[in-house]
């Protein structure tokens, strides 16, 4: 199969991509209170089935958009890969969700965006730039910060989502070699139907017959997880994920705000030390890129 060439994006597609994490992020972190309201009639495993299972259904009118080329059997294989993958990423967030707190869980997951990054610059070809992966690495500190120095001893919780992180990476990753290669319909569909068959071996061990509030609980959970995984894999079609990652962190910003309204967890002062880091990592990075790609523009070597 013939590679498909890649332009590289402009500043503007970089920040339409970046916008489109941020809501995702939104998306992400809101069903988190769902995950823990079900955590007394389900086990993790089974909810994050669950969460997968109905976002199948949801999205089997998709199929009718696909191109041609999505059911190419040679991409067939990246996309299990990719799932596979996934689901084991999945499973211990959704695991990790019960166990610990949301700011310390969002913030772990943070490690993920570093081993994108790198992996972006080592497999995917995209343009080193020390700005970029600054400002991973101050957004990184930021997230420290908010787990507060001096921490000694690390939960069960806390080490799954360490563990989920190279994987959520690798998924990642992998959708980022997908996307210009297949339609966005396809990437979301497929990647939803392969957690749901991986995740199904290890939740049949631990099955409890679901209340209907649970059901609907988790069909909530399943929308939004959607509809943020519509926008990540768009920002993947456009942007670079180098360019992105950062953005990622804003979702810190969502968990206090959800552990705050509605478990009463009041941020004190590393909280808004690292959530301070965080923003102005982010906001630095994407001034200097757009600086950048406006002289470019002025230099003619960009639309």
């Amino acid at each position: 199969m013939t590679e498909t060439a890649v332009a590289a994006p402009t500043w503007r597609a970089n920040f339409i991509g970046l916008l489109l994490v941020l809501l995702g992020g939104i998306f992400i972190t809101s069903l988190t209170w769902i995950v823990r309201s079900v955590a007394d009639d389900i086990d993790p495993l089974q909810a994050g089935f669950m969460r997968y299972a109905f976002g199948t259904l949801l999205l089997l009118p998709m199929v009718l958009k696909f191109k041609p080329g999505d059911r190419d059997i040679k991409l067939m294989g990246g996309h299990l890969l990719r799932g596979i993958v996934h689901a084991v990423s999945v499973l211990l967030w959704f695991y990790a969700v019960t166990k610990i707190t949301l700011a310390d869980l969002t913030a772990l997951s943070f490690t993920a965006p570093v081993f994108i990054t790198l992996g972006a610059f080592m497999f995917l070809g995209e343009t080193f730039s020390y700005r970029r992966l600054g400002g991973i690495i101050c957004a990184f500190i930021g997230a420290v910060v908010v787990l507060r120095p001096g921490i000694e001893v690390i939960s069960i919780g806390a080490i799954a989502i360490l563990v989920a992180s190279p994987f959520q990476a690798a998924s990642t990753l992998m959708g980022k070699y997908l996307a210009p290669r297949t339609s966005l319909y396809a990437m979301v569909f497929y990647l939803s139907l392969f957690v749901t068959l991986t995740s199904l071996i290890p939740t049949l061990f631990v099955w409890n017959t679901p209340s209907l509030h649970t059901c609907v609980l988790t069909f909530g959970a399943a929308v939004m997880a959607t509809l943020a995984h519509f926008c990540w894999s768009k920002s993947f079609q456009i942007a670079d994920l180098s360019f992105t990652q950062p953005g990622y962190y804003f979702t810190l910003i969502w968990a206090v705000a959800i552990g705050f309204f509605v478990y009463g967890e009041r941020p004190d002062i590393w909280s808004g030390a690292g959530a301070a880091i965080i923003i102005a990592s982010t906001a630095y990075i994407a001034a200097r890129e757009r600086r950048v790609g406006g002289q470019a523009k002025i230099r003619g070597e960009g639309p």
